[in-house]
C-alpha cells in the first residue's frame, strides 16, 4: 500500500504509514471530520506554525483532536508546537499519544528520544532510538545512531556510545558531529591518539567548530604534542575569541613549554571572560608571586 502523503510503500496490513505516521483510509473511518474539513483545519494550523503563531496552532490542533482523538499526525504536530513553546511535559505526552496510536511512527519515536536525552533521561532515550532503528524504513539513520551514542554516553556506557557513533560514520563518513562525538568519547576514555584522529576528520567537514579545535588541543597536549596543541587552541580562539576555556588551555600549554609570560597573559584573558574560573585564578596567583 502506497502512502498518499509521502509515497512510502507500506505493508497492506498497516493502518498508518511507518514513515510519516499518516493514517490510511481504513484507519480514518473513526475520524468525525470529513477529510476536507480535517485538511482545512490542519492547513490552518500549519499556517499558524509558519507565521510563528504557535498558540493559535495549538488551539487549532486541540480542536481537531477533540473530535478526532485518534489522529496520530495531529498529536505529533501538537507535540512539535508544545516543544516550540517550551512545554516539554506536554510535548512528551503528545509524542507518546502519537506512538500509542501508531507504534511505528518513526519521527515521533525520534523526537521523543531527543527530548528524553535533552531532559537527562538517558535510558528512555536509548529505548526510543533503538525502536527507530528496529523499524524497517527505506533510509538508514546516521543521525539516530549519533543520538543513540549521545544517550549511551550520558548513561556512561562509553563502549556502546563508541559503537553507535561508528555506525553513524559508516552510513555517512563525512558526518562531522558524529566524528566529534566519537572523539569526545575517546578523550573521556583516555584514548588520545584515536581522539586526535576523529577530531581531525570532524574538522575536515566543519572548520568552524571552536569546541572541536579546543578538544583537539587537549588530546594533543595529552600526547605531549605541545606545538600542535598550541595551534589548535589558537584556532579555537580565532573562531570564538571569548572562549574562556580555550584561553585557559592555551595558557597551560605555554606554562608547560616554559613560556611563563605568555601563560600569564592567557590566564588573565581567561579570567576576564570568566571571573569564576578559580583554576586560572589560583595558577595566576602562583605565577605572579
Amino acid at each position: 500500500m502506497k502512502c498518499p502523503h509521502c509515497g512510502t510503500v507500506n505493508n497492506s496490513r498497516n493502518k498508518f504509514c511507518f514513515e510519516c505516521g499518516n493514517p490510511f483510509e481504513s484507519a480514518e473511518k473513526k475520524v468525525c471530520f470529513t477529510t476536507e474539513e480535517a485538511q482545512r483545519m490542519i492547513e490552518l494550523s500549519f499556517a499558524f506554525d509558519i507565521n510563528n503563531m504557535v498558540k493559535q496552532a495549538i488551539s487549532s490542533y486541540l480542536a481537531v483532536l477533540e473530535v478526532s482523538p485518534n489522529y496520530a499526525d495531529v498529536h505529533f504536530k501538537l507535540a512539535n508546537a508544545y516543544e516550540a513553546e517550551g512545554q516539554i511535559g506536554k510535548a512528551i505526552s503528545e509524542y507518546q499519544k502519537a506512538i500509542g496510536i501508531n507504534p511505528s511512527y518513526v519521527d515521533a519515536h525520534r523526537k521523543l528520544g531527543e527530548l528524553y536525552s535533552d531532559e537527562g533521561l538517558a535510558e528512555q532515550a536509548i529505548e526510543e532510538f533503538k525502536t527507530v532503528l528496529s523499524i524497517k524504513v527505506k533510509h538508514r539513520y546516521a543521525d539516530v545512531y549519533n543520538n543513540l551514542g549521545v544517550a549511551h554516553e550520558k548513561a556512561k556506557k562509553y563502549a556502546k556510545a563508541i559503537t553507535a557513533y561508528k555506525k553513524a560514520i559508516d552510513i555517512n563518513p563525512k558526518y562531522a558531529r558524529a566524528h566529534f562525538n566519537l572523539g569526545n568519547a575517546y578523550l573521556t576514555k583516555g584514548s588520545y591518539e584515536e581522539a586526535v584522529a576523529e577530531y581531525k576528520l570532524s574538522l575536515q567537514s566543519n572548520l568552524k567548530n571552536a569546541q572541536c579545535f579546543n578538544n583537539l588541543g587537549i588530546a594533543l597536549a595529552n600526547i605531549n604534542n605541545l606545538g600542535d596543541a598550541e595551534k589548535a587552541f589558537h584556532e579555537a580562539i580565532v573562531i570564538q575569541p571569548d572562549y574562556a576555556r580555550a584561553h585557559h588551555n592555551l595558557a597551560n600549554v605555554y606554562y608547560d613549554m616554559g613560556e611563563t609570560g605568555k601563560a600569564v597573559s592567557e590566564y588573565k584573558k581567561a579570567l576576564e571572560i570568566d571571573p569564576e574560573d578559580t583554576e586560572s585564578a589560583k595558577i595566576l596567583e602562583k605565577l605572579t608571586k
